[in-house]
């Protein structure tokens, strides 16, 4: 597996590109908030009166009153009990799962789940794992019915949107799934928080699954637009991660000028909620208007949309048309679990403009004539 390209961000929707500027449509920053002046100016004033980092872990000296206010600020913004900030997102599922270890003693596995949650779940509960079809509530029935002894509480776990498609796991039925047996749902939404749900609130929220019932794991590096990450749940679940997570309790926190910067965010995200609202319609248009030209793409509120041929020679051509016309949207050739012929990561974001969703749907439709 080789690098991708060297692309250079020099405004909230351009990209260069082997010296060329291009319109970007792809990439994790939903709303652009990791380029919004005001998330950039929290930032500078953090570094320059505080320096770059706090240079401890929370238990001896890093503890930085930012990093209470931003975890408020996630309680609020998810509606959760408790929030606990992780210092990278890709580390949060290790984290929740050391807390949980010792009080769950059989896993239920998505197979579509991310490494960052298959994998720790894989050390952590050797043995004791079991894979489940996914999209398929009935499988993980089937298999906490066949593997599930008595006496043993289990933990479902499961991407909320996917990486790679944006499509949603049901995981309302999942936890229909595991409800008779007080089983509990360990979500990574790190694609889901602040671009699905009410109020960007992620997919259980979209879902309905009962607040009680799931453990959220997410990211401030996608669409909050910063770095960290970060483990929302019910009462009690942030002191457990501190008295039982080894990777919580020896890692150097989130820089606080990034601390500072994850929270203008979500006070922007509060104060202007059509950016949340209004990403989801655009995405809804984009997904009905590709379908309509033969691309399946589903229905799913999350900006990222996989297009593909599903033929390698189709696909090149489409790309040489979009980088002409000026668009530069991430052809995925060989990435596991791509489809034949690869595939388009194109993802949305509430900054562009609707001439740029037009003129990326005129670019698109040429490639199916």
């Amino acid at each position: 597996m080789s690098k991708g390209p060297e692309l250079s961000f020099f405004d909230r929707t351009h990209v260069m590109f082997q010296g060329q500027p291009y319109l970007f449509f792809g990439g994790n920053d939903y709303h652009r908030l990791s380029s919004h002046p005001e998330v950039v100016a929290a930032c500078s004033r953090e570094a320059e009166s505080g320096g770059l980092s706090c240079a401890g872990s929370r238990i001896t000296t890093g503890n930085h009153p930012l990093f209470e206010s931003l975890e408020k600020k996630l309680a609020e913004f998810l509606g959760a009990d408790e929030v606990a900030l992780c210092s990278c997102g890709y580390l949060s599922n290790t984290v929740v799962l050391e807390a949980l270890a010792s009080d769950h003693q059989r896993v239920f596995l998505d197979a579509a789940t991310h490494v960052s949650l298959s994998g720790p779940a894989q050390c952590l509960f050797m043995g004791r794992i079991h894979s489940f079809e996914h999209g398929e509530p009935d499988d993980l029935a089937r298999q906490v019915r066949t593997h599930l002894k008595p006496g043993e509480k289990l933990l479902a776990l499961a991407d909320g949107v996917g990486s790679a498609t944006g499509d949603l796991s049901p995981l309302r039925d999942y936890w229909e799934s595991i409800r008779s047996e007080g089983g509990v749902l360990v979500v990574d939404d790190a694609h889901g928080v602040a671009a699905v749900g009410p109020n960007g609130k992620g997919s259980p929220a979209l879902a309905g699954v009962p607040t009680d019932a799931f453990v959220q794991t997410g990211t401030l590096s996608k669409a909050i637009g910063a770095f960290g990450g970060f483990a929302s749940g019910p009462t009690h679940l942030a002191t457990s991660i501190l008295e039982r997570s080894h990777a919580y309790v020896g890692a150097t926190p989130v820089p606080p000028p990034l601390a500072a910067a994850a929270i203008r965010s979500l006070e922007i995200l509060h104060e202007h909620p059509e950016m949340i609202s209004g990403l989801q319609e655009r995405t809804a248009n984009v997904r009905k208007r590709l379908n309509a030209m033969g691309f399946a793409t589903g229905s799913s509120p999350a900006p990222i949309v996989s297009v593909s041929h599903r033929n390698a020679a189709k696909n090149e051509r489409l790309n040489a048309i979009l980088l002409k016309r000026g668009f530069y949207i991430p052809l995925i050739r060989d990435y596991p679990g791509s489809p034949p012929g690869g595939h388009f990561r194109l993802t949305l974001s509430s900054v562009h403009t609707d001439d740029d969703v037009e003129r990326l749907m005129e670019a698109i439709a040429q490639s199916c004539d």
